[in-house]
């Protein structure tokens, strides 16, 4: 048999064993899935603040202050992340673990949003 036929198998079969047991440990393991829910929302926010300190109508010191405050958040988010890198989630897992949450999060959003407007000022149809 091939050589790299042979190694890739083993190495299939171990990244298959290691995200079952990583997944396994997220079902069970509350503090994890805390950390996915916080980690996403840092990351909403990042975005957020990333438009506006792109935004060119701020003036200087709201500038700095934005981020001052941008880099606290990100203090937050990379230790967060390390944490769960040291659970043994790999890099790709956790994008995409919070590429999924943060459109879910949007979409929760956005429908709490027309529901609000909705209940305030009434249903409109254009």
């Amino acid at each position: 048999m091939n050589m790299v036929v042979v190694f890739e198998e083993q190495v299939v079969k171990k990244t298959e064993q290691k995200l079952k047991q990583t997944l396994a440990k997220l079902k069970e393991n509350v503090h994890l899935r805390q950390h996915f829910r916080e980690l996403t929302d840092l990351s909403s926010t990042l975005e957020r603040y990333k438009v506006i300190i792109e935004d060119f109508h701020i003036n200087k010191e709201d500038k700095d202050k934005r981020i001052a405050e941008r880099n606290e958040l990100l203090e937050k988010h990379d230790k967060i992340y390390s944490e769960l890198i040291l659970e043994g989630f790999e890099n790709s897992w956790i994008t995409t673990i919070i590429k999924h949450e943060m459109e879910n999060l949007k979409k929760v959003t956005k429908d709490a949003r027309e529901d609000a407007c909705n209940e305030h000022f009434g249903k409109v149809d254009i």
